[in-house]
C-alpha cells in the first residue's frame, strides 16, 4: 500500500515538471513602487517616526548614509 501511495506522488510531481529544455514562467523586476533619494531619507524617517526632537541623530544618520 505504501509502495502504491509513494508511486502516485512521483508520478503526480513527475507531471508537474517542465518535460525538455527549461521553461520561463516569467520576467519581472522586483522595484518597489516608490523609491527615495538617500538624501531625503533622514529627513523623511524622522518625519514619520515623529523624531524630529532628535537634531544630533538626524546629522548622525546624515552622515552614515553620505559615508563618512
Amino acid at each position: 500500500m505504501i509502495a502504491t501511495a509513494d508511486k502516485v506522488v512521483h508520478e503526480i510531481r513527475r507531471k508537474q515538471r517542465a518535460d525538455g529544455p527549461a521553461t520561463v514562467l516569467g520576467i519581472g523586476t522586483a522595484n518597489p513602487e516608490t523609491c527615495m533619494s538617500q538624501d531625503d531619507y533622514p529627513d523623511y524617517y524622522f518625519r514619520v517616526t515623529n523624531s524630529e526632537h532628535l537634531p544630533h541623530l538626524k546629522d548622525k544618520l546624515k552622515r552614515i548614509l553620505k559615508g563618512g
